[in-house]
């Protein structure tokens, strides 16, 4: 019995060393698999920021979906051999999200931007309506009757085209007769202002002759000088009184004083008309915007502050203005009318319409503008990655200003560093980077 004692005891001690001697697996330790396993080294790795190569996900889409279900993308990428290069017997490392670093060899690929510098516009958004740019009721001068109409609504108009006119027939009748008078009258003075003027060139050659007496030769020269003066007198008088009545007969003329679309008609032709009737016109080449804004923004709103603005219905077709009018005075809703005018190609926006509007309230000076994304904190310490000649480069940055998912920075940065954008999550400093993209970050338009 003794030595079956033995024996046991000696099984039991073998099998108590060969249990210490496993380690349990740890999910957040690098793989390394011997080199006998595998010929090749397996580059890529897992960022769930983005969909894998060759994945017919969006990006739109693939922010989605869920992280169990991006893994499993990746997964599926990794299984299946992609990108897998021949290289020196090493130990292969996979670098996945949550693992933790140490050993071996990763390269993570990154997308990348150059750093740019712009001002950050800080805005006030609220709904306004348009109204025409310029708008002229055009009356007429005196009561009568329509006698022609030469527009309809809608029509476009130029400067000085002629809209409508009343009937002049009596106008025109009384200014024939009228000059027929004076005619006659500027006839007869002619008459009288040659033959006074005869004899005032008779009575002068005979005069230092002795022929007459000076009595005589004054005479002769009295009567030409009141002939000359009567046939001024008519002359102008005519002149007058046609142009008054010809004032009379444009008055019932009425004329475009400017360019512009006819939006109103108070009468129709043969009608009476008064003064007090009326042809519209608006200009909606030029269009305006008025947006009722709070007492705590109206101090911040300038004349000349730009104005982005899109129709509600047509959100693709967005215009750029400025401010041309800061209301002074509030209304029962301790609001203030802030007015901005636009260009209006083609007349597409209409007065009345609804428009979404952003209004300009401040603008941060120019500097280092970045996604709010791409900045990495540690405490108080923030940060990013940049790429430097194939590898991450962490630069410790001061934030400022931010608009929307954009954020000034201040730090040891220049002009057109490649930073990173997506996958610095799993990058350190002097991490091995795959630029698998490079994108332009900035926005190239104001967006809603």
């Amino acid at each position: 019995m003794k030595p079956i004692r033995i024996l046991s005891a000696v099984i039991f001690i073998l099998i108590i060393s060969m249990t210490a001697c496993i380690k349990p697996a740890d999910q957040n330790t690098i793989e390394s698999i011997p080199v006998e396993a595998t010929p090749a080294v397996v580059t890529a790795v897992a960022d769930l920021t983005v969909p894998p190569p060759g994945s017919n996900a969006t990006q739109g889409k693939w922010d989605t979906f869920t992280d169990e279900k991006k893994q499993e993308s990746w997964d599926k990428y990794l299984a299946e051999g992609a990108s897998v290069e021949e290289a020196p017997p090493e130990e292969v490392v996979v670098k996945r999200p949550g693992s933790g670093g140490g050993g071996g060899s990763s390269i993570v690929p990154v997308v990348v931007g150059s750093l740019t510098s712009a001002e950050i516009d800080v805005y006030y958004y609220g709904l306004g309506e348009l109204v025409a740019g310029n708008e002229i009721r055009v009356n007429p001068e005196s009561s009568g009757t329509v006698e022609s109409l030469y527009i309809s609504e809608g029509d476009f108009v130029e400067m000085g085209d002629l809209l409508f006119s009343l009937d002049n027939n009596t106008l025109v009748n009384n200014i024939e007769r009228t000059s027929e008078k004076w005619d006659n009258d500027l006839e007869l003075a002619t008459i009288k202002l040659n033959e006074a003027q005869e004899y005032y060139e008779v009575t002068s050659s005979l005069f230092p002759k002795g022929l007459i007496s000076k009595a005589e030769s004054d005479k002769a020269q009295q009567t030409w000088e009141e002939a000359k003066l009567n046939y001024d007198n008519i002359q102008l008088g005519k002149t007058a009184d046609i142009e008054n009545l010809q004032e009379n007969l444009r008055a019932t003329l009425a004329i475009s004083p400017a360019r512009g679309y006819i939006s109103g008609i108070s009468f129709r032709r043969n009608e009476q008309v008064g003064t007090g009737d009326f042809v519209e016109i608006i200009d909606i080449e030029n269009i305006a915007i008025q947006v009722q804004v709070p007492e705590n923004v109206i101090a911040r709103i300038k004349n000349g502050s730009r104005v982005v603005a899109k129709q509600a219905s047509a959100p693709d077709y967005i215009l750029d203005g400025i401010v041309t009018g800061v209301g002074l005075k509030a209304d029962v809703n301790r609001t203030y009318e802030v007015t901005a005018e636009f260009d209006n190609p083609n007349q597409r926006l209409l007065p009345g319409m609804l428009m979404e509007a952003q209004i300009q309230m401040v603008r941060y000076s120019s500097n280092f503008v970045v996604p709010k994304a791409s900045i990495m904190t540690e405490g108080d310490l923030s940060y990013l990655y940049r790429v430097v000649e194939g590898k991450a480069e962490k630069v410790p940055v001061e934030t400022g200003q931010s608009r929307g998912p954009m954020i000034q920075i201040i730090g040891p940065v220049k002009q057109g560093d490649m930073i990173v954008l997506t996958g610095q999550s799993y990058l350190q400093s002097g991490s091995a980077v795959n630029v698998a993209e490079t994108r332009e970050y900035l926005p190239e338009r104001t967006e809603f």
